[in-house]
């Protein structure tokens, strides 16, 4: 008969720690992209209204899909990593190796496009691509 080692409950519990840093780390991201995303838009549509042109608001419509897409980036990191730590939560110790941030077999369950197209994600960033559009039509059509 084999005896299988017991983890100190201690080094898990580091392992958790670290997994919710990791976790709020992705988080702050998405939040500082949301801000970045809210000032570089209101800027540029800003700029184009105030006389240069309805090219500056396409160029914000195409800044608010890179914004969207970073973002997009962090979250699905962000819920990987939950998807690892509440693997790493199971009772047998064996079934996440000890401070594994491997995440890979996680990608699966979490699709980038399901993320992106989440209730909040669209009512976020959709909003400023329609505003982006709407002053990019007007400005072209007032011009």
């Amino acid at each position: 008969m084999t005896i299988v080692p017991r983890v100190p409950d201690e080094t898990r519990v580091k392992h958790l720690e670290l997994l919710q840093v990791t976790i709020g780390r992705f988080g702050t991201n998405s939040f500082l992209v949301k801000g970045w995303a809210m000032a570089v838009n209101g800027g540029l549509v800003t700029v184009a209204a105030g006389g240069a042109g309805w090219a500056v608001a396409v160029i914000a419509l195409m800044m608010t899909w890179g914004f969207w897409l970073l973002d997009t980036y962090y979250l699905e990191q962000e819920r990987l990593f939950r998807s690892l730590y509440d693997r790493s939560l199971t009772p047998d110790p064996g079934q996440v190796p000890l401070f594994s941030m491997d995440v890979g077999r996680y990608a699966q369950s979490v699709p980038w496009h399901v993320v992106a197209m989440s209730r909040t994600m669209r009512l976020f960033y959709g909003t400023f691509a329609l505003a982006d559009v709407a002053a990019a039509l007007f400005l072209f059509f007032m011009s």
